[in-house]
């Protein structure tokens, strides 16, 4: 009789283990979906998408820094010491990078952006900009978040390169 009684509880444990497992599953699916409908920033209107040469001049951009518009020539991803042209940054971000640029920030801070380019290299360039209205701006096709260096937080950039990498017109980044 003892084992029979064993064998009736057998099912019940399964199904009790199982169900455990669905919920755990679904707080962990909700908590997840819930950071990818977080909106980043700002939205900024799509400006066109127009190829020029290095040498033209550039009608105004519709954002400090600009995240769309006329573009010449993309650059290779990573950290930059000093500055790059706009019409360089913005052809990355016609091509799904994030554009990390900053001004006057401590060494400890460019050491933070430099390790953060270095993880992420295809998919991030990171350059000085003295014509930045904030101390560190993330910018992707369209969009902006702004920030000084002490708000500067990591996860935040992390979560931000993740969301935004690749939602732009050709989407080239790793």
């Amino acid at each position: 009789m003892k084992s029979k009684n064993k064998n009736n509880k057998k099912p019940l444990l399964i199904l009790a283990l199982l169900a455990i497992a669905g919920i755990v599953a679904y707080i962990f699916l909700a908590s997840d979906s819930q950071t990818d409908n977080e909106e980043m920033g700002q939205t900024i209107p799509i400006q066109n998408r127009d190829h020029i040469s290095e040498s033209e001049t550039v009608q105004v951009y519709n954002s400090n820094p600009p995240t769309s518009g006329p573009h010449a020539g993309a650059i290779k991803g990573g950290y930059y010491d000093g500055e790059i042209e706009d019409i360089n940054g913005v052809h990355n971000l016609e091509h799904g990078f994030i554009w990390i640029t900053y001004r006057n920030v401590s060494t400890e801070t460019k050491a933070r952006l430099r390790k953060i380019a270095n993880r992420h290299s295809g998919r991030v360039v990171v350059s000085e900009r003295r014509a930045n209205d904030a101390q560190i701006t993330l910018a992707s096709w369209g969009r902006f978040d702004k920030m000084s260096q002490e708000e500067l937080d990591e996860d935040y950039v992390i979560r931000f390169i993740d969301k935004y990498t690749n939602k732009s017109p050709e989407k080239f980044a790793k």
